[in-house]
């Protein structure tokens, strides 16, 4: 069953991408509806305001040229976090998994205020490097805060944070917690928490159920989340 499973693990994982993708897509052209007719609003008006402008006028033609450059900004950050997501993989490089979490922030929060939770990050206060290419490391942590955003309980917030423990860095989803199955079904279907920890695995990582006893399996029991660890770079 391993070894089907590790011939099936390419088209699972790009399987998954897409999945995670369309989600946030969709989420994404709705942020970026707002900006853009914001931005139509603000260009008419000051063409207005430059066909009469005098000199007095000034400060509102900076006023609203302010306006648009925010907004434009606002959707070339939620472009490049999608395109940040679809880009081919690169090889492993040095990063820490502050870095990989907080790349992707701005989605977690955008996905958690859909839900009308809100999210607490603690980036902790160890910093240990790890080496690992950086695409499939941010898809194992949104498979997996996604996962988790999930199955929260009305109110309850979404608690991510960076710990370091017996040499490896650690990635803490807090949140109620029922892991899905690690291996696909008969028909193909594999969870996101399965697609992760196949993903974690080929980078070098491991991803565990948080308070469930070892020798559990993954799908047996509620967990309080989830943890995503990397082995910490030497030297």
């Amino acid at each position: 069953m391993a070894t089907e499973a590790r011939s099936a693990d390419p088209l699972l994982i790009r399987a998954n991408k897409l999945d995670l993708l369309e989600r946030l897509a969709d989420a994404l052209a709705h942020e970026i509806k707002n900006p853009l007719h914001s931005m139509v609003i603000n260009l008419e008006v000051l063409k207005r305001r430059l066909a009469r402008a005098g000199a007095g006028e000034q400060d509102d033609v900076l006023r609203y040229i302010g306006v648009l450059g925010g907004e434009l900004e606002r959707v070339n950050r939620r472009i490049e976090l999608l395109l940040r997501l679809s880009r081919p993989g690169r090889g492993a490089e040095p990063a820490t998994l502050n870095e990989l979490t907080e790349e992707l922030m701005e989605l977690v929060q955008l996905e958690a205020r859909h839900r009308d939770t809100t999210v607490e990050y603690d980036p902790g206060t160890h910093l240990a490097r790890v080496h690992v290419p950086r695409e499939p490391a941010r898809q194992v942590i949104l498979n997996l805060v996604l996962d988790v955003l999930d199955g929260l309980a009305p109110g309850e917030p979404l608690r991510i944070r960076v710990a370091q423990e017996e040499g490896r860095s650690q990635l803490v989803v807090e949140g109620s917690y029922t892991p899905g199955p690690s291996e696909p079904d008969e028909d193909g279907f594999a969870s996101r928490y399965g697609v992760a920890r196949t993903l974690a695995e080929t980078i070098g990582g491991r991803v565990d159920p948080l308070g469930v006893p070892a020798g559990t399996p993954d799908d047996s029991a509620a967990a309080a989340g989830v943890v995503f660890s990397l082995p910490a770079s030497r030297g």
